[in-house]
């Protein structure tokens, strides 16, 4: 999946993102291209790791 996304505000370390349906989401500045500004248009993908998923439980990670 993916979504186009606006940077709506910078507030110290973390950036409102927002998406088109008028959701706004909070994330860390380093999550994002450096240099990134309030206006600016980021391609967001979310992508389902079967593998990576499979492995954190066979080894009983608590990040799952």
């Amino acid at each position: 999946m993916q979504w186009d996304v606006v940077v709506k505000r910078i507030e110290g370390h973390q950036a409102v993102i927002s998406f088109q349906d008028g959701e706004e989401v909070i994330i860390p500045l380093k999550y994002l291209p450096s240099q990134c500004r309030v206006g600016d248009v980021l391609r967001v993908e979310v992508y389902f790791n079967p593998f990576e998923t499979l492995e954190r439980l066979l080894k009983g990670s608590k990040t799952v």
